[in-house]
């Protein structure tokens, strides 16, 4: 199944609705496994301001986020054990994967300059894999002087939404907006920002619908190439990283 990657940038160097049907009980929580795959090795206090980030703000449309730790990857020796296991523990595979990189390995999957994170969108369905460029949202954090957790967390939260969203998911304004300045971030409290209700509808039906768990590897591997770059909206064929 072809996927793209949609990004979010920041603009000034970084630069078919499916509704809600009648299956699903009117607020039930709704579950999705998530896991982190940090090649950067972020800090655990950082790491955990974001992952408190993703989880408040999916519990405001019902969605409730499980962590299913920290891999702590190697670029010449991926496939650690997460954090808080032992290397004989089973590695489980969440729904959704974060990858966090490092400044070579985007550099070598060529992603666009100013993308704070991508994510592999499907034509249809849940996609599973989301991108996160640490040193770039460090770096967009001291630009705006705010809180670089806080940017990790809007980053991730935004990114999983693509993976939960039709595509063309950008919006002029909200979590989901595609393009940002430093001033917007001056401007703005990322942590008052959410979903609209239709959003929250169409991935609340998303989760409702997800096909049986596949691993993030097997998805990777058969990404295929896509639409190419705009300005508002990035489509752009899959990449492996980390090899």
């Amino acid at each position: 199944m072809p996927r793209v990657f949609t990004v979010l940038i920041l603009t000034f160097a970084i630069s078919s609705v499916r509704l809600l049907t009648a299956e699903e009980p009117a607020r039930e929580d709704l579950p999705v496994t998530v896991q982190i795959h940090d090649y950067w090795h972020v800090s655990n206090h950082a790491l955990a301001h974001a992952r408190d980030f993703v989880t408040a703000t999916y519990k405001e449309i019902g969605v409730r986020t499980e962590w299913l730790g920290v891999v702590q990857q190697n670029e010449r020796h991926p496939g650690a054990a997460p954090r808080g296991t032992t290397a004989r523990d089973p590695v489980p595979i969440a729904q959704i994967t974060v990858i966090i990189l490092t400044p070579a390995m985007a550099a070598r999957g060529h992603v666009e300059e100013g993308a704070l994170g991508f994510a592999a969108v499907p034509e249809e369905g849940m996609g599973r894999i989301a991108y996160a460029i640490y040193d770039r949202v460090r770096d967009t954090a001291a630009r705006a002087a705010m809180n670089e957790d806080d940017l990790l967390g809007f980053v991730m939260a935004h990114e999983i939404a693509h993976l939960l969203l039709p595509r063309g998911a950008h919006t002029e304004s909200g979590l989901m907006r595609g393009h940002w300045n430093v001033r917007d971030f001056q401007q703005t409290d990322v942590l008052k920002l959410g979903f609209s209700p239709q959003q929250a509808s169409q991935m609340r039906n998303t989760l409702l619908h997800d096909a049986p768990i596949r691993s993030a590897e097997t998805l990777a591997a058969g990404s295929s190439s896509a639409d190419a770059c705009t300005a508002t909206s990035c489509e752009r064929p899959a990449r492996q990283f980390g090899r």
